[in-house]
């Protein structure tokens, strides 16, 4: 891949990942409205978090929640962290393999989502962490043809190639984003079924970024491990933005 990503449309995306952690209803819709997207509703369970709305230039986006580690109730936090190390893959017919804890449940957020937006209009998709990888599982619940992107941020390892391939024409839609050494991106650690999608992945660095792939990304380190927090990502992608538009 040649060209540079559009950190505008990027820093769009990762500031609503964040704002989409607050636990407090009213508070995430009007962090929502900030950023300028018009909220059509807020899911929230003891493992899913998600709000379905439209971004300032009337997309039809889902921004899913990713590990409730510092936010929300305690029994969120544990049903999260479960999910979230639970890397089992679970065959779903025809040699595809997903993260078990990832698609528990996932099938609720996204036709609770899809019964909000207009009958037949592409959907765009996105979410950090654990949100990230239940981003790469959107083809199982929406139909391909109305995918029109995604954007998955720091994700663990969600599928097999089987499934990659099975969904492959809107994998190649999915801008899947690593940040530094960030272990939790490289999760599970061990196995070699569950891996991250083929192609380029977008690598950003405190220095800026390149493309990388899932051969070529040097992996994840647990001295690392902040390189994983959504915050200093956005400072990231906020540095690369200014750079690119000055």
């Amino acid at each position: 891949m040649s060209s540079g990503p559009d950190f505008p449309s990027l820093l769009a995306s990762v500031a609503r990942c964040d704002a989409v952690y607050e636990p407090d209803d009213q508070t995430a819709r009007h962090r929502f409205s900030q950023l300028g997207s018009t909220v059509l509703g807020r899911y929230c369970d003891a493992g899913h978090q998600a709000i379905a709305h439209r971004d300032p230039n009337g997309w039809a986006t889902l921004t899913i929640c990713g590990t409730r580690v510092s936010e929300g109730s305690l029994r969120e936090h544990a049903v999260d962290l479960f999910e979230d190390v639970n890397f089992s893959p679970r065959d779903i017919g025809n040699g595809v393999q997903v993260a078990a804890g990832a698609v528990d449940g996932l099938v609720h957020v996204y036709s609770w989502a899809v019964a909000l937006f207009q009958e037949h209009e592409l959907i765009r998709v996105e979410g950090h962490s654990l949100g990230g990888q239940r981003t790469h599982l959107a083809p199982l619940f929406v139909p391909v043809s109305r995918l029109d992107s995604a954007i998955a941020w720091e994700p663990p390892k969600a599928a097999n190639d089987t499934y990659y391939q099975t969904y492959a024409p809107a994998i190649d839609r999915t801008i899947t984003v690593l940040n530094g050494a960030d272990p939790w991106a490289a999760w599970p650690w061990v196995g070699d079924r569950l891996v991250h999608p083929p192609g380029p992945i977008l690598w950003l660095r405190n220095s800026g970024w390149s493309w990388t792939t899932r051969e070529t990304w040097p992996g994840g380190a647990m001295l690392s491990a902040s390189d994983h927090d959504i915050g200093q990502i956005l400072l990231t992608v906020q540095r690369l933005c200014a750079a690119s538009v000055g």
